[in-house]
């Protein structure tokens, strides 16, 4: 995808994606730049009157002509952090894996680290390349897209962008797998979920049934919904349930992390790390939440339409069930939720064989 934002740099055949779309060439492209790739941009911005040399600018962004400035990032930060969530993904194989205190903290920051590049990257070629002004008409199919954009300038070589696209989706359903199945084993061994959760394969040791559960539930979803609407409304859908459960436990997880250092290990606290840091997160979070509802707290919050409006209440009933689990674990089994502290400790098995999601040896 870097290449196809790129290539607007260097050929100027990637004006033709630009007509038949009718948006217009670029003016004044240079026909063929030689050299590194970000001095090219930068010419390239400079040739296109200034409209390149900051494609980040907000002002070039609207919605429906109201979001602008800060009120059109918020408005925006529902599919940034769709498409971003997932980078701690890597968390439950903790116990699969050697070393994993070294190991799963380097994995995680990497993540975060290597999309968030390839996304500042990716991002910014292409905005350069097709201009921020007419960003706005930019989409996930057509001429106007990273599809069309990649046959325009690559012919059949396009076919590496979809293989790309089709990666990524392996990729996304094989680690939403991965934490869903060992989440609940986690939980279904100190029996919090039931115990069927933690059965495990007797030579793979895998949580056979929590995979089964968690396959029939995913496919039962995407097929429903796509054929009971069609797939991008089925899509539009999932991810608003996705972004408001995965923003909700951001916010959950940043007042974890101040509150246990103010109520348990305060000779630890570190003010910037453990309170600033975690609030001005909360902060950043609120308004995408408010947004990914579709609650118009906010005067860039649009009210959702039907069915994706469905997501607010899917989510409130989600949340409800899980109070009421709680509530019942608290009168009747309050041993059960003290045990969630330790639900990822180093335990070793005194049967000497591994207990959790681990391959064995």
């Amino acid at each position: 995808m870097v290449a196809v934002g790129a290539r607007g740099c260097r050929d100027h055949r990637g004006d033709g994606v630009l007509r038949r779309a009718g948006l217009g060439p670029l003016r004044h492209r240079p026909r063929n730049l030689r050299g590194p790739r970000l001095p090219c941009v930068r010419r390239l911005a400079d040739r296109q009157g200034g409209r390149g040399q900051h494609p980040f600018g907000v002002r070039h962004f609207t919605h429906g002509g109201g979001y602008q400035g800060v009120s059109g990032v918020f408005a925006g930060s529902v599919y940034t952090v769709l498409a971003f969530a997932g980078f701690e993904a890597a968390a439950p194989l903790a116990e699969e894996t050697r070393d994993p205190r070294r190991t799963m903290h380097r994995a995680v920051l990497g993540a975060a680290l290597g999309i968030g590049l390839f996304y500042v990257v990716t991002t910014y070629a292409m905005t350069v390349y097709f201009g921020p002004d007419r960003f706005a008409t930019f989409g996930a199919s057509g001429e106007a897209s990273w599809e069309g954009v990649a046959r325009a300038s690559f012919g059949l070589f396009w076919v590496l962008v979809f293989l790309a696209v089709v990666n990524s989706t392996i990729a996304n359903a094989n680690a939403c797998a991965t934490v869903s199945t060992r989440t609940a084993f986690a939980l279904a061994r100190i029996h919090v979920l039931p115990r069927l959760f933690a059965t495990l394969h007797p030579k793979h040791r895998s949580p056979v049934a929590g995979i089964a559960v968690q396959s029939v539930v995913a496919v039962g979803a995407v097929l429903g919904l796509g054929l009971g609407y069609d797939p991008v409304t089925a899509f539009l859908l999932l991810a608003t349930v996705i972004v408001t459960v995965v923003i909700g436990v951001y916010i959950v997880v940043n007042l974890a992390c101040a509150g246990y250092f103010l109520r348990r290990r305060r000779e630890l606290l570190k003010p910037v790390r453990q309170l600033l840091l975690p609030l001005l997160g909360i902060a950043a979070f609120v308004p995408a939440l408010l947004t990914a509802a579709g609650l118009p707290v906010f005067d860039f919050v649009t009210e959702l339409t039907a069915p994706v409006s469905y997501a607010g209440p899917i989510v409130g009933v989600w949340m409800a069930a899980g109070v009421v689990v709680l509530l019942v674990l608290m009168r009747r089994h309050p041993g059960r939720i003290a045990e969630t502290a330790r639900v990822h400790l180093d335990d070793p098995s005194p049967t000497g064989l591994s207990q959790n999601g681990a391959a064995r040896p």
